[in-house]
């Protein structure tokens, strides 16, 4: 009987972070120039660990009236990488900035 498994679906899954330059990559290859160069910004950041810059423009990405449906799955499951990340920086390394932006996106939701 379809839908009666054990397995329930949870959402989408994050990224491994170690694979996020390789997805996005692979996944915003067909799209145009403006787009890429969005991608390459936003993978200099968050390969710099500035996770609250990656976080801003992954989340101005997603507004993008010109990436695909998989495109935008994609990146969205690599912002939750990316949020990931900046969660483990606030509480490995005490990042007051990524404290703020957190609490910043989660008052305006």
């Amino acid at each position: 009987m379809f839908g009666c498994g054990e397995e329930k679906y949870t959402g989408p899954e994050s990224v491994n972070p170690d694979q996020v330059n390789t997805v996005m990559n692979e996944s915003f290859a067909d799209a145009s120039e403006d787009v890429k160069k969005v991608v390459q910004d936003l993978l200099v950041s968050y390969s710099k660990s500035e996770f609250t810059k990656a976080s801003a423009i992954m989340q101005a990405l997603l507004t993008r009236t010109d990436i695909t449906d998989s495109q935008r799955q994609m990146a969205s499951r690599c912002l939750m990488t990316v949020n990931d990340e900046m969660q483990r920086a606030i509480a490995e390394k005490g990042d007051r900035k990524a404290e703020q932006y957190l609490r910043h996106l989660n008052a305006t939701k």
